[in-house]
This record gives structure tokens, C-alpha cells and sequence, in this order.
């Protein structure tokens, strides 16, 4: 894996890196999707990556280890989340594009997969603007990859990205034009929106502020026939953890404190509402059940 690609993709620090990913597995002749309501649902996954668990901060490294299944690194996916509601095709981030040597980049064969192209989608969601969530957002030439979508994004997370380059870590300052340029893309068309935290977006879709991992960072409530479905974004990273262990934080945290909270108060809801849960980097949709201090995650059958 080339190392550069991977720093822009996660902004992880250097020493977080480390083991090569396991391949990403082929895509099925067809996607077949989730039915909850009247949402139809697909797990399309971009790509693969591998994090260490030495991103993990607020355990004991050999805990740490041990939920891991004694390995120091979790092969995890890349997803995004294509959703069809009544009178609307939504795709919710779109992982971290092509890129030379990345297993990544699969996310147009995964929509083909599902029957879709990407003229089919009419609106897009961005949960934060981290490399493995917009990267699918522009084709090579710098156009639009869905020329017929409306590109929404959560207001705190632009402002964030789009002020003074000098108020932000110095670390994100070389990621900024490309934010601006894939920005600028939907803005030119007239297909950018911005929202304010707790917004309904359509009909059956709202937005839930889940902020601390970014500044502006957002989790997306699909609802159809009283059930709801959430796309968590980076609300968690490593299921084999911090299901158990909601209080355990990653290095890459903007705001760590403030992560941890919205991820325990956006269980607890999602447990007492018996909420099905889609995350960029889970490997399927889980339902909570409560067990001690944290929960258990039961990987949802079709209703």
C-alpha cells in the first residue's frame, strides 16, 4: 500500500500505519439489497484498508489486542450507502476513489452491482470531508461523478475546512484545495447545499449532529414504516472494540472527548430504538443490544 495515498485518504499520523489490508473480496453479479420499510439499502464497498490498534487511545494495548482477535492491526472496509426511498436515489459518502496501487476505487462497479448508475442518484451526503468519505465524489478530468445529484453537506464541516488555512492543523492544510476543488465542482452546476445540525433533508431523512471525530461530522436517520435505519460515518472504527467499549477513543480524533460522547449518546438512542446501524467501516448492518457498560452488536437478518 503506498503510504502517501493512504495519509490523504485517512489523515492518520505516519506511525499508525501498518499492515498491507486483505484483499478486498470480487464484486457479486449483483448486490441484492437490505428492505427495511419501503428503503431499499446496498453496502457498497470502495475499499479496504488495514488500522492499527495502536490507533486506539483510552485501552490497555494488550486488551486492545486481545478484542482483536490477537492481531495488531483490523482489516476493515470502506463503505458507502446507496438508498432508495420513496422518490429518491441517495448515496451517503463515497469512499476514497482511485488511486494508483490502493485497493480502492471500486465504488462504480459496486453501484453497476446494484443496478445503478451514477446518473441515477439524485442526492449525495457527505458525513465529514476525510479522503475515504469524498474521494469518489469527482471522476479523473475534475467533473462531477454524478452529474445529476445534489451534493449535500453538513454547514460546521464547510466552514471548518474552508476558513483561514492557517487556523487549521498543519496537517490538513494540503488537503484544503482539494476540498475546494470538489466544492467548487457542485457549487459551479448549482447542486451544493449546506445544512444546519438536525435538519430534514426529505421526507423520512434527517440529520443527526455526532461531532468530535470532525468538526462537523454527521450521522444520516433514514425512517420508512416506523424503522430506522442510521449511516454512522466514522462514529465507530473498530467494531471488535468500541461496541464493547464506547468510551475508547482513536488517535485521529479531532475533538476526542466529544467523539466518545456522541458515540454513547447515539447508542444508547439507537439501542432503545432498536435502530439498524450501516458504518463506513463495519463489515455489516448490526442492531444494539445493551451488555454491561456497552453493547453487543447482532448482525441484522432480513426482516
Amino acid at each position: 500500500m503506498r503510504l502517501p495515498i493512504l495519509l490523504a485518504s485517512l489523515l492518520l499520523p505516519v506511525a499508525a500505519l501498518a499492515q498491507a489490508p486483505s484483499p478486498l473480496p470480487p464484486t457479486a453479479a449483483r448486490l441484492e439489497p437490505f428492505r427495511l420499510g419501503q428503503l431499499k439499502v446496498w453496502t457498497l464497498q470502495d475499499g479496504q484498508i488495514s488500522l492499527p490498534a495502536a490507533l486506539l487511545k483510552g485501552i490497555d494495548p494488550a486488551e486492545a489486542k486481545g478484542m482483536l482477535g490477537g492481531k495488531d492491526a483490523a482489516p476493515t472496509p470502506v463503505n458507502a450507502y446507496l438508498v432508495r426511498m420513496p422518490g429518491k436515489t441517495v448515496l451517503v459518502d463515497t469512499g476514497i476513489g482511485k488511486a494508483p496501487d490502493e485497493n480502492s476505487g471500486h465504488l462504480g462497479e459496486q453501484l453497476a452491482a446494484a443496478g445503478v448508475a451514477p446518473v441515477d442518484i439524485d442526492l449525495v451526503l457527505i458525513t465529514h470531508f476525510h479522503f475515504d468519505h469524498i474521494g469518489g465524489l469527482l471522476k479523473a478530468d475534475g467533473t462531477r461523478a454524478f452529474p445529476k445529484a445534489r451534493l449535500l453537506v453538513p454547514r460546521l464541516e464547510q466552514t471548518y475546512w474552508l476558513q483561514d488555512p492557517a487556523q487549521l492543523p498543519e496537517r490538513f492544510r494540503e488537503r484544503i484545495p482539494k476540498v475546494k476543488a470538489i466544492l467548487a465542482a457542485y457549487e459551479g452546476a448549482g447542486a451544493l447545499g449546506a445544512f444546519e445540525d438536525g435538519a430534514e433533508l426529505a421526507p423520512g431523512l434527517r440529520a443527526l449532529a455526532a461531532h468530535g471525530h470532525t468538526d462537523g461530522h454527521t450521522v444520516y436517520a433514514f425512517t420508512s414504516e416506523g424503522r430506522e435505519l442510521w449511516c454512522l460515518g466514522d462514529l465507530i472504527h473498530f467494531g471488535a472494540v468500541q461496541f464493547a467499549r464506547p468510551e475508547v477513543g482513536v488517535t485521529f480524533d479531532l475533538d476526542s472527548p466529544k467523539a466518545i460522547q456522541s458515540r454513547q449518546d447515539l447508542f444508547r438512542k439507537a439501542a432503545q430504538a432498536h435502530v439498524v446501524l450501516a458504518g463506513a467501516h463495519l463489515p455489516q448492518l448490526v442492531r444494539l443490544e445493551v451488555k454491561g457498560n456497552g453493547y453487543t452488536a447482532v448482525p441484522v437478518a432480513q426482516p
